[in-house]
Formats: structure tokens, C-alpha cells, sequence
């Protein structure tokens, strides 16, 4: 099948990559994550940027919502004809399709490297302080739920009033996750999440404020 031949490849890829560094098997997981992430960062990029645009033009559409809400509140269809002329006329649409379709073009690439890291770290070895990167370790995941926290904290379409929140949960969710998973693992975590702090901080100084 087409799914375990993309899987054996990037494993393959990997194993080759940490032959530049040694023989070591988190080199080589540094490598193609890095390699991977540089690949489909200008898709990604181009996906935020949309989303930052659109959320600038809901911000700025907001009031005119809220008018034909409370104006047609007993007309249901006349509000949605004029919700429709509305973002017709900002040159945005309510659903998003574009940015769904990125996101899940994106996803099996995602997933078949998770898989392939996930083989490859069960063969261990060394990374730093990390003893066996086939084993979970505690301070690799407080980095990457910080790395997190930070891409979160950088992302201008965060709600100001639920932001402690959304920084807090990622977070721990991390944390949770990676003291399962292989140091491995969390090192291509961590290259995902570096890759969408960068992201994040690019929109931010690229894209005009709502």
C-alpha cells in the first residue's frame, strides 16, 4: 500500500540522515523534520497568513454582524441573503475552504513522519542530556510545551480574553502526551513547534493588525 511505502521511505530517509551525523538516530530525526517542515513551510505560511486576514475582516465585519442579527432577528432567510451580500461584499466567504483543504493535505505527511519517527526511536541512542531517545524524558517535554506556549502567545488571532487558557492547555496537553511518548518523538515535536513559532512571529510583523 501506498501509506506503509510513504512511512518506510521517510524511515528510510531518517536512518540515512543520521549517517551524516554519526550513526545517531536523532540526528537523522532532526534532519528530515527539519527537511520536512522547510518543504511545506511556504504552504503553511501562506495558510496563516489567510487565516490572519480573514479573522481581520471578521473583526471588521463584526458590528454590521451584529446589526442584521438583532434587524432580521424573525427572518431567518433575509438574514442569511444579507450575511451572504456581506461577506460577498468584503471578499471573504463563512467557511473557510481554502484553508480546510491545506490543512488536511498537510496531514498525512504529518502523520507518516510521526509514524516513521516513532519506528526510529525505538532503536534509542543519545541526544545531549538524553540518555535513550526511545524512552520519554521530562525536561524535552517542558521545552516543547514552553515552544508551544510561545507559538500561541505570538499568534495575534488568540482571544484576548481566553488566552490564558489556550496557552495553559496546549501546554499541558504536551507535557501529558510526551511523558508517554519517545524522546524521539518529542524531538519532532519540538521541530513542529519551533517552525510554528517562526510562522507565528512572521504573520505577526507581516500582517496589518484588525
Amino acid at each position: 500500500m501506498f501509506w506503509e511505502w510513504f512511512v518506510e521511505t521517510l524511515r528510510t530517509a531518517i536512518f540515512a540522515s543520521s549517517q551524516v551525523c554519526g550513526g545517531n538516530i536523532a540526528g537523522g530525526i532532526l534532519i528530515v523534520s527539519v527537511c520536512v517542515r522547510l518543504a511545506l513551510f511556504p504552504l503553511t505560511l501562506w495558510l496563516a497568513k489567510m487565516s490572519a486576514r480573514r479573522q481581520a475582516v471578521l473583526t471588521k465585519m463584526k458590528p454590521e454582524l451584529n446589526r442584521l442579527r438583532k434587524r432580521f432577528q424573525d427572518r431567518p432567510e433575509r438574514l442569511a441573503e444579507e450575511t451572504q451580500r456581506l461577506f460577498q461584499r468584503e471578499g471573504t466567504s463563512p467557511l473557510p475552504l481554502a484553508g480546510c483543504l491545506g490543512g488536511v493535505a498537510q496531514m498525512p505527511v504529518f502523520l507518516g513522519l510521526f509514524s516513521a519517527v516513532r519506528k526510529c526511536a525505538a532503536f534509542g541512542g543519545k541526544f545531549f542530556w538524553v540518555q535513550n531517545i526511545a524512552k520519554p524524558d521530562a525536561i524535552l517535554a517542558l521545552l516543547v510545551a514552553a515552544t508551544t506556549c510561545g507559538a500561541v502567545a505570538v499568534t495575534r488571532t488568540t482571544p484576548e480574553q481566553n488566552k490564558a487558557l489556550l496557552l495553559l492547555l496546549p501546554a499541558v496537553m504536551t507535557v501529558v502526551a510526551l511523558w508517554q511518548l519517545s524522546a524521539g518523538v518529542a524531538l519532532y515535536w519540538g521541530v513542529s513547534s519551533l517552525f510554528s513559532l517562526l510562522q507565528a512571529t512572521i504573520v505577526r510583523r507581516t500582517e496589518p493588525a484588525a
